[in-house]
């Protein structure tokens, strides 16, 4: 029994450590990312990547690849959700419409997406890349959708969290090349 006591403190080390490990790598990948790209902001990028941080992962880039992919699929199957409940709570023919649009583009972004987590465990990094850029330009045509029709977008914060999140992920993918 004593013996189990005496590993306490070299076991809390490790998983103290590996945390840590973790967090320090996020927080610098967040540093580089939110300074090369300035719409992604720190703040959201380390929040997020610590709140979907698993003390069991390997504090490395690919993991943290892995788990901005993951986030990413998580909002878009989210907003996915969300705009079908909206379209049955409108009646307004232009918020109708744009909200089909949308439905539409994060239907399709879903499937892009799959598409881009089987690349990105090919470690083929660059068509991953090439298919989160998709996303990008599939959330920006939805919030031009509202603009265009002279309406507020319902979906900006969501369209932004994971502009930001897709953000994030090409430059790890850039990182991982």
């Amino acid at each position: 029994m004593r013996s189990l006591f005496s590993l306490f403190p070299l076991f809390f080390f490790l998983f103290t450590f590996h945390g840590a490990t973790g967090n320090k790598l996020i927080r610098n990948t967040c540093k580089l990312i939110s300074k090369d790209t300035p719409k992604v902001k720190y703040a959201f990028c380390k929040t997020s990547l610590e709140a979907a941080w698993d003390e069991d992962y390997y504090p490395s880039l690919a993991t943290m690849g892995s788990v901005t992919l993951e986030l990413i699929m998580k909002n878009v199957t989210n907003t996915k959700s969300y705009i079908e409940d909206l379209k049955d709570d409108t009646s307004e023919p232009d918020l109708n419409a744009c909200l089909s649009d949308c439905l539409e583009l994060y239907s399709n972004t879903i499937s892009d997406l799959e598409e881009v987590v089987d690349d990105y465990k090919s470690r083929k990094y660059q068509e991953a890349s090439e298919g989160t850029n998709a996303v990008l330009t599939s959330l920006t045509t939805c919030e031009d959708r509202f603009k265009d029709r002279g309406l507020a977008s319902p979906l900006m914060e969501r369209n932004n969290d994971a502009f930001q999140l897709s953000t994030i992920a090409v430059n790890i993918l850039k990182m991982l090349s």
